[in-house]
């Protein structure tokens, strides 16, 4: 799943970049133009961290439902797979237009890229990594699977089982989901002033 990520992200920042004017999507999402953040860092955090959860929902609650596969007909995808690279795809048109809503300079395409990876800073590896792990942990929640038209198999909440590693790792995506809105949130309160 991270290799799809980054050959989604990294191709859509980079012809973004190219092909699309800056700023072109700053202020179009109206929950995000619609969000006032506290200079409060914990406050702050929080709203990041409860916007953030919205995609992080998504994923989880499209995951409930698989599709068979157009590739392999005897498996399913999970429709939460397709969100996620759906988010990702979203993320690389934010950041290769610099359509962030905190307004600053827009840097070069390489710092663009270099930041989307930067743990120590920016808060993008960690929000990606973690609807990348809600994405591969929910799809054992799946309950409905289809064939495209009709569900064809179904299975009850009793049914579904995590492993302890599973569960382990369904935590540690909201642990990096809260990491990362403590990151933008610490980087949005020191740029603002």
């Amino acid at each position: 799943m991270y290799v799809s990520c980054i050959l989604i992200f990294i191709p859509v920042v980079v012809l973004s970049y190219f092909l699309l004017p800056d700023k072109i999507l700053r202020g179009k999402h109206p929950l995000v133009s619609a969000l006032e953040l506290s200079p409060n860092l914990r406050t702050s955090t929080l709203q990041i961290f409860g916007y953030n959860l919205i995609p992080m929902s998504l994923i989880i609650v499209t995951n409930l439902l698989a599709q068979k596969s157009r590739i392999s007909k005897d498996r399913f995808v999970p429709i939460g797979y397709i969100a996620f690279w759906g988010i990702t795809f979203f993320c690389g048109l934010i950041l290769g237009t610099w359509s962030f809503e905190v307004i600053s300079e827009a840097p070069p395409l390489y710092l663009r890229l270099i930041r989307g990876f930067d743990i120590f800073y920016h808060a993008g590896f960690y929000e990606l990594s973690a609807y990348l792990l809600t994405a591969v942990t929910s799809f054992k929640l799946t309950l409905w699977y289809s064939d495209g038209k009709n569900i064809v198999a179904s299975r009850k909440w009793r049914d579904i089982k995590l492993s302890k590693s599973e569960k382990i790792i369904f935590v540690l995506a909201f642990i990096l989901l809260f990491i990362g809105a403590f990151i933008e949130s610490y980087g949005i309160i020191q740029s603002t002033g």
